[in-house]
């Protein structure tokens, strides 16, 4: 069943698919220069037969012509993997007519290591190892200006190394790098905290959110303003819930209200009101 981490890390090959190259190359693969990169199908089914889906697959335009990687994001050992591995392989292979890698990445390490392990196929000499992405594949980031030049390499340093010997540093740099990304993107900014703490072991994601909350005035003002809607909401529906009337004008006042303490108040007085035009008396 595929979990918000999962999703998180197969999203990051479909918002940059030239990722893909990167983390080949970083798992010691030596690709020729990338010209360009795409998204393509991630489903490995032909014909009406049983419907076998990746996680991602990615079209690279290489110098010596195109490389086709499959993406499997994989959080547990999964028995079934070794039979559908070299199925998306072969798939991907035949609808494309180019060569085809499979690039696993793993969270944790224990996992990296089963995903490694040898496929035999049955046919003489034909067997498949998995590419697997391991922790020493990925540098642990601790300055905040790496975070801001690859933000996708940023998502894994954190996941990788965010509860490690440098895992403060890493985060403090994901932390800082943060408040770089949002002085240019905030939208971007608030992608890539999403992406961080989905990916982040607890312990970290909590400590990077105490960080954020402390430290950060992008985040804060992203949690104040996460607070305040749920607030406004709250005095909508209380006032709805006790059968009173409100206008477009007076929920838009509610709504665009991002003062916490003016929304407690009004919170309370929802309870005794007569009326809504009281609730701003």
């Amino acid at each position: 069943m595929p979990t918000q981490e999962h999703d998180v890390l197969a999203e990051l090959f479909r918002w940059r698919p030239a990722f893909a190259a990167d983390l080949v190359s970083a798992a010691g693969v030596d690709l020729p220069d990338v010209r360009g990169a795409s998204h393509c199908s991630e489903s490995f089914t032909d014909l009406k037969t049983s419907e076998y889906t990746g996680d991602g697959a990615v079209l690279l335009n290489l110098d010596s012509g195109r490389l086709g990687v499959v993406v499997e994001i994989q959080r547990q050992p999964d028995e079934e993997k070794p039979w559908t591995w070299p199925l998306y392989i072969a798939t991907l292979r035949a609808r494309e007519r180019c060569p085809v890698i499979l690039l696993v990445v793993a969270p944790k390490r224990s996992v990296a290591t089963w995903c490694a392990r040898t496929i035999e196929t049955g046919h003489p000499g034909h067997t498949l190892t998995p590419l697997v992405l391991q922790p020493d594949h990925v540098p642990p980031l601790t300055d905040p200006k790496d975070f801001v030049a690859d933000p996708l390499m940023g998502v894994l340093s954190a996941m990788y190394h965010g509860d490690g010997p440098q895992g403060m540093e890493v985060l403090q740099a994901a932390s800082s790098g943060t408040d770089l990304i949002a002085d240019a993107d905030r939208p971007l900014a608030r992608r890539y905290v999403d992406c961080v703490l989905a990916v982040l072991p607890q312990a970290a994601r909590h400590a990077l959110e105490a960080l954020m909350m402390t430290d950060s005035e992008f985040y804060s003002d992203t949690f104040r303003n996460a607070e305040a809607h749920g607030r406004a909401e709250a005095v909508v529906m209380f006032l709805q819930a006790r059968g009173l009337t409100l206008t477009e004008a007076q929920k838009e006042r509610i709504s665009g209200c991002r003062d916490v303490t003016q929304l407690h108040t009004w919170i309370v007085r929802a309870a005794t009101v007569e009326a809504a035009d009281e609730l701003f008396g």
